[in-house]
């Protein structure tokens, strides 16, 4: 097992930040593997929902065996595990009465399976800190000590789709509804190389509204994409921020787990070729390393969005 590692008073110098994505969290797995194979080892891992069950599990055991052991977990997920298929017709299921389409019993055996043998935040490798959202008090929750399991699960509960998690009397929902990329966090907590494992501007509904869902969904993507712009038009100059590549947005459901192999092989392949040639770079050429960087930063969906937030937002990130 090992050895259990924490902040303390030295602030971590190297964060993993992973978002929140669904069933494309499955792209996570292969930029971790790439990571660990490129020996880039994270002091602080930060996760919201499905990126909550990746990182804890990398937590757990960050090494070769651990991303295996993950990636099994991954291959062996099916959608019926998740969401168990209901004799009510899909449309009827959003007006029946209830607090979600489903319960959270198959996500809640799949988180335990994806921590092994850990129960608490203080038995991990590497400090782990995941995001829910405070039903109640409208705000971000953060968990980093204690039992494990149901803050992973409250940071993962979709809203309508798994119940709410009730934690010391509160209620909490996924964490991607306030801080679906918690970037500013890893800067609070003193990270001075950020590492984004996000699966991209991924899940956008359909411009077009034919329906009150419609619109509502439209809503929610926006809220859950909106802020991670924002925070990487104020980032401070001295925080080197590498957003590995997410790829091209794949053609899936939200609950189609049949992609989960080619979305893992993806990740890596992506991630493991931007890390070599910036390693590259970097021990021959510091400027084309600076390049690569902005190249990729560019190039990402979100570019435009952190733009316009860098034109409207004063900085107010120390």
């Amino acid at each position: 097992m090992p050895k259990v590692r924490a902040i303390g008073r030295r602030k971590p110098r190297i964060a993993f930040v992973l978002s929140g994505g669904g069933n494309l969290g499955a792209t996570q797995v292969g930029m971790l593997r790439a990571l660990v194979e490129h020996e880039v080892a994270a002091d602080l891992v930060l996760g919201c929902s499905v990126g909550a069950l990746n990182g804890g599990a990398y937590a757990a055991d960050p090494t070769v065996d651990g991303v295996a052991h993950l990636a099994e977990v991954w291959r062996g997920m099916r959608s019926h595990d998740l969401m168990p298929s209901s004799r009510i017709p899909g449309a009827l299921q959003l007006v029946r009465k209830g607090e979600s389409l489903y319960s959270n019993h198959g996500l809640l055996r799949t988180v335990i399976e994806f921590l092994g043998d850990r129960d608490t935040f203080e038995e991990l490798a590497i400090p782990f800190q995941c995001v829910a959202t405070d039903v109640d008090q409208a705000t971000e929750q953060w968990f980093d000590s204690g039992r494990l399991v149901e803050p992973i699960l409250a940071s993962a509960a979709l809203p309508s789709v798994y119940p709410m998690v009730h934690i010391g009397g509160r209620r909490y929902l996924d964490g991607g509804v306030v801080n679906n990329v918690p970037l500013a966090r890893a800067v609070e907590l003193g990270a001075k190389k950020i590492y984004v494992l996000h699966v991209g501007l991924h899940g956008r509904p359909h411009a077009e509204v034919r329906r009150p869902l419609d619109a509502a969904l439209i809503a929610y993507w926006i809220a859950r994409n909106n802020r991670f712009a924002r925070e990487l038009a104020v980032l401070p100059r001295s925080i080197e921020v590498i957003v590995l590549p997410p790829g091209d947005r794949p053609d899936i459901q939200y609950d189609d787990f049949q992609q989960t192999e080619d979305l893992m092989t993806k990740g890596y392949e992506r991630a493991s070729t931007y890390l070599a040639e910036l390693a590259e770079a970097e021990a021959n050429e510091p400027r084309l390393a600076e390049r690569l960087r902005l190249d990729m930063f560019k190039t990402a969906e979100w570019r435009p969005g952190a733009r316009r937030a860098r034109n409207e937002t004063p900085d107010v990130m120390p």
